[in-house]
């Protein structure tokens, strides 16, 4: 099967999964949003930080390094799994000690409690990691699909359940740990391990080596996306945080959507056919056009009816979160279309790109984000205007290099899009302010989004055909 069909039928099942997955998570998250306060999301925004951080070793880059290399004997699957057993009982250990400190860190009590509750998910985690290299070497995108749709609505059903019988922050800490459990044990069945861990390092350097680098890579990335967290949560506290996690949560929705589909397909296709750079070429410059094609109209257009969704989804006590939302809908476009390069990068064999990358973002992003508290939430926001275009040009320079592309080459594939969501942004914004002072505002945003659609696809039609058209094959295509 050549790439482009391997990246098809990957997309295929891994795009209808997260659909039919956020039809029904999208829906319960809203009502959970509405059942809850901003205190609660801050407070397990603090949390999700230090377990998010410590995920980043739970696998020491050898998942990433057992997927990308050519071959790999049932021996080395058995000392990976040996590693990954020591290492997340560590990690579990490692956070109950923490918990104490982090709480202090916070000035808040509240997380002791619910941090050791959370890393109660590092006892399960090596159990399903070498499952999951299974399923990536074989492409089984099939299987994959079913684990991530069940374990998305699993977690939201649990998650609403709890929040409806009044346990606040527990509904989304429970929900996370109910995730772990559903998806260890599901992907034990579809892709099963019948196997003893082996306590053995022997022969696992290179391995490890470029595990390494993955590892490094990946925490300085998440370093440069979570600080904001640490920063807004101990500079202007709990309530604040939690308005601001809100906002990037639903800004970074179709972001995380998009890159989970694209990474989890571009991963292991593109280590299998990482010697043929014109093929990969050719699919990165339709994942530029497609990705595109999506993401300026939904973020742009989540910008230019931010005040509208937040009163009509959430309700008053969420209104101070619509600036943000606003302004990071409008940069969030950009980071979607260049999510899953690191990935590629990974996949080609140039991990130390995505090491370069993060170690400048990891410098420039936490300054502005340090000065933008001093104006409040609006500020940390504005930091991301202001200070993320120049890392993303910075760092995109340097992965397209890698590829044989330029940021020109980049920039030509996502410009159609670009110009056909900002006319929908105007036009949004024109019909927005002709209904300012209409009563009803669910009918006024359902206005807004059917005059924003229509606008979007009449542009594309204008300006991007060849891309609508592609789409169109695409959704039509049989088997």
């Amino acid at each position: 099967m050549t790439l482009k069909n391997e990246v098809l039928h990957g997309l295929k099942w891994m795009a209808g999964a997260k659909f039919g997955s956020q039809m029904i998570t999208w829906v319960i998250t809203i009502f959970v949003m509405r059942l809850l306060v901003p205190a609660d999301y801050g407070l397990m925004a603090m949390s999700s930080v230090f377990i998010a951080l410590l995920v980043m070793f739970a696998e020491v880059g050898l998942g990433p390094a057992l997927v990308q290399a050519a071959e790999v004997t049932t021996q080395k699957l058995r000392q990976a799994f040996g590693i990954f057993l020591i290492v997340n009982l560590a990690l579990c250990a490692l956070l109950n000690l923490a918990a104490p400190a982090i709480a202090e860190f916070y000035s808040e009590p509240r997380l002791v409690p619910l941090v050791r509750v959370l890393s109660l998910q590092f006892l399960l985690t090596p159990l399903a990691i070498v499952s999951e290299v299974q399923l990536q070497r074989a492409l089984d995108f099939k299987k994959r699909s079913i684990v991530d749709l069940t374990t998305a609505v699993i977690t939201s059903l649990v998650t609403l359940a709890l929040a409806l019988m009044g346990h606040g922050v527990w509904s989304l800490a429970l929900g996370q740990v109910a995730a772990a459990i559903w998806r260890t044990a599901l992907v034990n069945i579809v892709s099963p391990f019948p196997h003893w861990p082996l306590f053995s390092w022997t022969g696992m350097r290179d391995l490890m080596t470029f595990g390494g680098k993955v590892t490094t890579s990946r925490f300085l990335w998440f370093f440069f996306s979570q600080v904001d967290i640490v920063i807004v949560g101990r500079m202007l506290g709990g309530q604040v945080l939690g308005l601001y996690a809100v906002a990037m949560h639903l800004a970074s929705m179709p972001t995380q959507r998009v890159s989970a589909i694209l990474n989890q397909v571009a991963f292991p296709a593109f280590s299998r056919f990482q010697h043929d750079r014109e093929a990969i070429v050719r699919q990165l410059l339709k994942a530029f056009e497609l990705v595109s094609l999506i993401a300026f109209p939904v973020l742009w257009g989540m910008a230019a009816t931010a005040s509208d969704i937040i009163l009509v989804f959430l309700g008053d006590h969420w209104e101070a979160a619509v600036f943000p939302l606003q302004v990071l809908a409008l940069i969030m476009p950009f980071r979607t279309v260049v999510q899953f390069m690191p990935t590629v990068t990974d996949a080609v064999g140039h991990p130390g790109v995505s090491l370069q990358n993060g170690i400048v973002g990891c410098t420039l992003m936490p300054l502005a984000f340090y000065a933008g508290t001093h104006w409040g939430i609006t500020g940390v926001a504005l930091a991301w205007a202001i200070m993320y275009p120049v890392v993303l040009l910075i760092n995109l320079r340097r992965m397209v290099a890698v590829i044989g592309l330029t940021v020109g080459h980049v920039v030509q594939r996502m410009m159609p899009a670009m110009i056909s969501a900002g006319v929908m942004f105007a036009a949004v914004t024109a019909v927005q302010y002709a209904l300012r002072g209409y009563a009803d505002r669910k009918l006024a945003l359902a206005v807004e989004v059917s005059a924003g659609a229509l606008v979007y696809l009449l542009c594309s039609w204008t300006v991007n055909r060849a891309t609508l058209m592609d789409v169109w094959r695409l959704v039509r295509r049989k088997g």
